[in-house]
């Protein structure tokens, strides 16, 4: 199992709060991740030093990693 990060960013992309979950794989961990309530501008997943995905915080659409 890997520990991911989910940053909840404002419109400053300044990290208002963080949430941890643990997941087996990125697929996984992403689907969890919609799980998660959201009250962010947007949401950025992480491993480590990684980007795996990054949301849309107000309707939990997917938006891809830059």
């Amino acid at each position: 199992m890997t520990l991911y990060r989910i940053f909840f960013l404002n419109h400053l992309k300044s990290i208002i709060h963080a949430h941890t979950i643990t997941a087996a794989d990125d697929a996984k961990a992403v689907d969890d991740a919609h799980k998660v309530p959201r009250d962010a501008v947007s949401c950025d997943l992480w491993d480590a030093k990684r980007l795996v995905a990054r949301f849309d915080g107000r309707n939990g659409g997917m938006i891809q990693p830059s």
